[in-house]
């Protein structure tokens, strides 16, 4: 399927901060928490929620919002904003922490600020929550990143005249490999 209209991109990888394939910030061998908060107050908001996201969720706010900043959403309401997002290992991660919270009977803490990360899509609530997107959502679990298949994805929503503006793309964390390139496009 064609592209609708305009397209730009943002990817975290290794330590790199890309914006339309330009490197825009680097922090070479350095953990993913430090990283990620570098990053993130690299972009001088002030999100206290931010703090309390799971690894995952960062990584995608933190590639959102740098690629959020590029974008004009004057042309579409806050229900004309879908997202399409996927990625190969869920919330493995968070997923893991919450089994070991839960893991022997005798000392029994699941951690409910942990237990709302183990399901993929609150990954798209957040970003909803802070952008005020109420579009049309979806996630996929893939083994490997289908960039054709999420935009052609997106350029439907487009085209049905269902979102003006869809943000879409892969975030995916498991240990510490992680990857996240979203794109947007718009009319």
């Amino acid at each position: 399927m064609a592209n609708t209209g305009t397209y730009t991109n943002c990817r975290i990888q290794d330590e790199k901060i890309f914006l339309n394939e330009e490197l825009i910030f680097e922090m070479a061998n350095e953990s993913f928490p430090k990283f990620i908060k570098a990053a993130y107050k690299r972009l001088n908001q002030s999100y206290p929620k931010f703090h309390k996201m799971d690894r995952l969720c960062k990584l995608a706010y933190v590639t959102c919002t740098y690629l959020l900043e590029q974008v004009d959403f004057s042309a579409a309401n806050p229900e004309e904003i879908a997202m399409v997002f996927s990625n190969r290992h869920s919330t493995y991660h968070t997923d893991a922490k919450h089994a070991a919270s839960i893991k022997e009977k005798d000392n029994y803490f699941p951690s409910p600020n942990v237990f709302v990360y183990t399901l993929p899509n609150i990954l798209i609530r957040e970003l909803c929550i802070n952008y005020n997107n109420q579009g049309e959502s979806v996630f996929f679990i893939q083994d490997d990143i289908d960039k054709d298949m999420l935009m052609d994805y997106g350029n439907a929503l487009i085209q049905s005249g269902d979102a003006k503006i869809c943000i879409c793309g892969w975030c995916d964390y498991i240990e510490d490999a992680y990857l996240s390139e979203i794109f947007i496009i718009n009319l």
